[in-house]
């Protein structure tokens, strides 16, 4: 990640410095040249920085998920959108970014510190049963103006795989609804070739549904709700971005739908808000830790509308330190 004062770069090894680097910023290295290391940075682009503006967390192995201690396991939560991609917007106004980070910094919260749960009611109390998880990553967090950034999906790909991440959940919240629906319509999109990858979705279906149980609206949904895949017209390869990129077990949460004014209104408060990241992390818990296979797996049904590219806005920069 970037140093304490920021992280000067340069196009090429040694070249004169195009920027710094706001501190605090993390990078997956990707090569290096002596002193120098090539980093991918949010934009989907290379740049090189010299050792000395860089502070270097070790990459870990990836352990077998289901059989690890939570202390020994790395986590990348994505908060999906971000800066002038700003993904879904309900009708009153509520855009998916800034509720995306809010679920993920809680979710980062959660895992930071020893917790205990009531598996009986799911709920998340103090205590020290379960210890905090060894490493956890945002692939962008809040700050000063200039850091809810616009990461390229490569980026967020390559940060959990560099890190030997051993689960990479992204955020996000859906929109446009086939209808209404008995319960919460939240989907968990899984990699088509990873086991590991359809159990995490699994077990987010299930954690979700539990969580959000407690709460009394009408829901909406698709009628493929649940634990699914999407791929693309080869119908080979996964159809998101993040998840063909990423050389970890990822999943692409979709937990409520905020285009639903009722659900809307529920993401836009603090119990909400908490009860999704306590699911997150239930299901993170149960992951990283047993062997339960997770439930409510449902065929998808075709799509053909695109899903947004996901890539970075023309205009995307580097936060520069001030």
């Amino acid at each position: 990640m970037a140093a304490l004062g920021g992280m000067p770069y340069s196009s090429e090894p040694g070249s004169p410095t195009a920027g710094v680097a706001r501190q605090g910023l993390v990078f997956g290295v990707e090569e290096r040249s002596g002193d120098w290391f090539g980093l991918l940075d949010q934009c989907n682009t290379r740049l090189w920085a010299f050792s000395g503006g860089l502070a270097f967390v070790p990459r870990k192995e990836s352990g077998e998920p289901g059989r690890l201690q939570m202390d020994e396991a790395v986590v990348v939560i994505d908060p999906g959108h971000g800066g002038p991609n700003t993904g879904a917007t309900g009708s009153a106004g509520l855009e998916e970014p800034t509720v995306n980070l809010d679920i993920a910094r809680r979710t980062r919260d959660l895992l930071s510190e020893p917790r205990s749960i009531d598996w009986q009611t799911g709920l998340v109390l103090e205590g020290d049963t379960i210890p905090a998880v060894g490493t956890v990553w945002l692939t962008r967090v809040e700050g000063p103006p200039g850091a809810d950034i616009d990461s390229g999906l490569h980026y967020r790909a390559t940060l959990a795989t560099t890190a030997g991440a051993d689960a990479l959940v992204s955020i996000h919240n859906n929109a446009d609804p086939d209808g209404p629906f008995e319960g919460p319509g939240s989907e968990v999109f899984y990699q088509i070739a990873d086991e590991a990858s359809r159990r995490l979705a699994g077990l987010l279906v299930e954690e979700f549904r539990r969580g959000f149980a407690v709460f009394d609206v009408d829901w909406a949904a698709d009628t493929d709700a649940g634990a699914k895949y999407r791929l693309r017209s080869d119908g080979i390869r996964d159809y998101y971005g993040l998840l063909r990129r990423s050389g970890v077990p990822s999943v692409i949460a979709e937990g409520a739908f905020i285009s639903n004014p009722e659900e809307e209104d529920l993401l836009a408060t603090p119990e909400f808000r908490q009860a999704y990241a306590e699911a997150v992390y239930r299901a993170l818990v149960r992951f990283l830790t047993t062997q339960d296979p997770g439930s409510g797996f449902t065929e998808p049904y075709p799509r053909t509308l695109p899903a947004g590219s996901g890539a970075p806005a023309p205009e995307c920069v580097v936060p520069q330190q001030p």
